[in-house]
């Protein structure tokens, strides 16, 4: 393959839908590969190798991605956009790798100046047309290291179907790492093939309901670690069983993305300390117009009234019209042991009605089972509306 000062493959095909491009690799874009590869976020996800340097990424330009286009083994593309000073310049790279037998593997990483703003599921989409119009590519894969949110969202938005996690699959720097995993054929849509449910900032005086953060891992954790939580929460993983204590945190998180709950975590307004966490589930099942609740609080701030303002304000939005930024919802229903007080007297000054008692339904602690006290609370001005479904 010819290498030339300016472009060391000129005759690549460039793709481009207006606002990104795909191109060769140059040169003159040495600078912007060891600005992306010194970035931590980088570091953390990919197997850059550190420490990064000039050296490195001339020889990624000019020997590197060469010889992957020459052997079909990585057909890398430089990703080229705008930048927030309004001048057009390397922003990533991206290459599918072909693995025999009509499959190939995505790859791609974005210069830290111009993410969050789509450029990297536009630049997906410009590869996987090009991939699938060749002939030889009938599935591309896509593997992430787990809690690499970035990488999930981009393949989400370009229609890769989620087939969970697979453990110590990756290799980075001597150590192995659990990942993700999706796919997308040739005749699949493109479109999200379900919903990321992405939870609203709530506020009042003192509470901020908003979504969790790694920074809450600590105190997420020692809520499922104390007692009282362990003996209420049912049949939940709890400390003890779990990995490290970011998991609590990464389950809930993934079940948003997967669409499959809303989870918020109960901050002090003042400080943004996390004081509690809570959730909604179960939002697609046969009744789509309603949804159960779910929620525990930090040790440290219990028979404060937290969780009844919680669950006043999730209650609010949830039966808010969706026209107006909430769910629309019909029904809320909740369950807590019969013996748990402090659950009741929360749900009852929010609002919910007991309607139903079950005997030796609800788990506690590890073999337990006690009677169940059931909640609902109807809305009263809902209005069934029928709507096309749009991720």
């Amino acid at each position: 393959m010819p290498t030339v000062e300016d472009g060391p493959m000129a005759d690549l095909p460039v793709l481009t839908d207006g606002v990104v491009t795909l191109r060769a690799h140059r040169v003159s874009d040495v600078d912007g590969i060891v600005e992306q590869c010194v970035d931590p976020d980088s570091v953390r996800w990919t197997t850059v190798p550190t420490p990064y340097d000039r050296e490195l990424a001339r020889s990624y330009v000019t020997e590197e991605v060469p010889e992957g286009w020459r052997t079909g083994r990585e057909l890398n593309f430089a990703i080229e956009s705008e930048h927030p000073d309004g001048e057009r310049r390397f922003s990533g790279s991206i290459s599918l790798r072909p693995m025999g037998g009509g499959l190939a593997e995505i790859a791609f990483g974005l210069h830290p100046a111009v993410r969050g703003n789509g450029v990297c599921s536009r630049a997906v989409k410009l590869i996987l047309d090009w991939g699938f119009q060749r002939g030889d590519i009938e599935v591309v894969l896509w593997l992430a290291h787990v809690g690499n949110w970035g990488s999930w969202r981009v393949a989400w938005a370009n229609g890769f179907t989620f087939h969970g996690t697979i453990k110590k699959l990756l290799s980075q720097r001597g150590e192995r790492h659990d990942c993700w995993q999706g796919t997308l054929r040739a005749d699949d849509s493109r479109e999200p093939k379900h919903k990321w449910n992405v939870p609203p900032v709530l506020e009042s005086d003192r509470l901020r309901m908003r979504p969790h953060r790694e920074t809450d891992a600590t105190r997420y954790a020692e809520i499922l670690n104390d007692e009282r939580s362990r003996h209420f929460g049912g049949r939940s993983v709890w400390l003890s069983q779990l990995p490290n204590k970011e998991h609590g945190i990464h389950r809930a998180r993934e079940a948003n993305a997967r669409g499959d709950r809303y989870d918020w975590t109960i901050a002090d307004r003042e400080t943004d300390e996390l004081i509690g966490q809570i959730q909604l589930f179960n939002l697609e099942g046969l009744d789509d117009t309603m949804a159960g609740i779910g929620y525990s609080m930090h040790p440290s701030r219990r028979g404060q009234g937290v969780l009844t303002e919680a669950l006043g304000m999730l209650t609010e939005w949830a039966f808010r019209e969706k026209e107006k930024g909430g769910l629309g919802l019909r029904r809320l229903k909740l369950g807590t042991a019969t013996t748990n007080k402090a659950s009741r007297h929360a749900a009852e000054s929010a609002g919910f009605l007991h309607i139903a008692t079950e005997p030796d339904a609800f788990p506690t602690g590890e073999t337990g089972f006690e009677a169940e006290a059931i909640y609902h609370r109807l809305n009263p001005d809902w209005v069934e509306v029928k709507e096309t479904p749009r991720y």
